[in-house]
């Protein structure tokens, strides 16, 4: 699995971006596995194909225009609504290490979800993490709990994209004008 995850990080995006799209339908098959080793190494597998377009927009206008190749702002949006979905499934399982690698692999979506101002995506990941967090046994709640304060982070830190002394500069000028 770790030549599999090495061997997609060191293709092109473009090329990441295609295999996604191929891909995932077959992950979320491969996950159905009852070996948790077998479903961690589809959420880790997962993780690692998730092209990241939206990178490519930082310092940019969020247009089309702005992805590389032809890939517009709402395939990319497919792209996190296919990972959010296995998630959800993954952040539940019965396997802790399927737990802990999904609760890691959340924090792309929320960063994602952030450089995209995607509000209304982080606080539907919030929601749908906390009713997760209810629904969950004891032993479960902890990672969801994870996933959710990652969630939480990006959406309730509007400058947290910025380096940390231009946030502090920023958020002092706040204060001092009485915002």
């Amino acid at each position: 699995m770790n030549r599999a995850i090495d061997g997609i990080e060191n293709t092109g995006i473009k090329e990441r971006a295609v295999l996604f799209n191929e891909c995932s339908d077959m992950c979320r098959d491969l996950y159905k596995a009852d070996d948790g080793c077998q479903r961690q190494s589809v959420i880790r597998f997962a993780a690692g194909l998730y092209p990241r377009l939206a990178y490519r927009t930082v310092g940019a206008d969020l247009t089309d225009e702005a992805l590389p190749g032809e890939w517009m702002f709402d395939e990319i949006a497919t792209h996190r609504e296919r990972l959010r979905d296995l998630y959800a499934d993954a952040v539940r399982d019965d396997d802790g290490r399927v737990r802990r690698a999904t609760a890691k692999a959340t924090k792309e979506l929320a960063l994602t979800a952030e450089m995209l101002e995607a509000e209304d995506e982080l606080w539907s990941m919030m929601d749908e993490l906390d009713t997760l967090a209810e629904e969950c046994a004891d032993s479960k709640r902890r990672h969801v709990g994870q996933a959710y304060e990652d969630a939480a982070f990006h959406a309730e830190k509007p400058f947290s994209l910025l380096p940390e002394g231009l946030r502090d500069a920023l958020e002092g000028d706040e204060q001092s004008s009485g915002r």
